[in-house]
């Protein structure tokens, strides 16, 4: 039994080694295919993904709130992630931009370390401008 076992993937090997790029033409081809039938339907999917994920960070940065911690304002179209050490532009430089939803995966993977708060984008240019943040 292991011996067929063994045979069997070794000739998978070696056939996806013959035929590798004309069934990865192939798979492109049907997903094209499947990306056109259902494009609105699979975009709205991501977007939606994307809206519960930056929801989800905005809430653990909130204090369990979707909600700016300083005014409370809560339309999450005006939410973002704020560094509370004020280092965010170093910080964009060391993981090379990562901003949007690519953050809030970096912060979601690593287990929501600490110095980030939720702010509205109010507080966070008031913040800004008093701790002269700007010229960091």
């Amino acid at each position: 039994m292991a011996n067929q076992i063994k045979n069997r993937s070794v000739y998978q090997r070696e056939y996806r080694k013959r035929k590798g790029e004309e069934l990865l033409e192939k798979k492109r081809k049907w997903w094209r295919g499947y990306y056109l039938k259902n494009q609105e339907r699979l975009l709205r999917d991501i977007q939606r993904k994307k809206w519960a994920l930056k929801e989800e960070v905005l809430t653990h940065y909130g204090n369990g709130r979707c909600a700016c911690v300083l005014c409370r304002f809560d339309d999450i179209r005006a939410l973002s992630i704020d560094h509370i050490a004020g280092n965010g532009t170093k910080e964009r430089v060391q993981l090379k931009n990562k901003g949007g939803v690519t953050f809030y995966r970096w912060l979601r993977k690593r287990g929501y370390p600490e110095g980030y708060q939720t702010l509205c984008m109010n507080c966070q240019f008031i913040k800004r401008i008093e701790k002269k943040e700007y010229l960091r």
